[in-house]
Parts: C-alpha cells; structure tokens; sequence
C-alpha cells in the first residue's frame, strides 16, 4: 500500500537506500510488540476506534 502510494506521488519521501519496503520489514521484524498493533489500511476511523474500543486492555501502555 505505502509503496503503490509512493509510486503515485511527484517526489520520493524516501532516500539513502531507504523504501517502503525496508521501512516496512524494520517496522515488522524489530519494533518491539508493545501496545495493540492495526493494520487500518482499510478501516475507517469509526471501525478503528472500534477495534481499540473492542481490545483496550492491549492497546494501553504502561
């Protein structure tokens, strides 16, 4: 999705050997698992604030 949206946008917000791609593989594989994690690419707000609604125990942080 990030990389479809970047292929369509007149300048790049990535540089240095930086992508979507790896951006996503770091967010993914080295970010700890702390809080309660959405994919809400395809959510609208109101479905968002649901799913946090319906799990808040995990989306607190301590």
């Amino acid at each position: 999705m990030v990389a479809a949206r970047e292929a369509g946008r007149g300048k790049s917000g990535y540089g240095g050997g930086r992508t979507p791609e790896r951006l996503d593989r770091g967010l993914r594989e080295e970010t700890a698992r702390i809080g309660l994690w959405l994919d809400t690419s395809e959510l609208t707000v109101e479905a968002t604030v649901d799913a946090i609604l319906a799990d808040l125990d995990r989306a607190l942080v301590p």
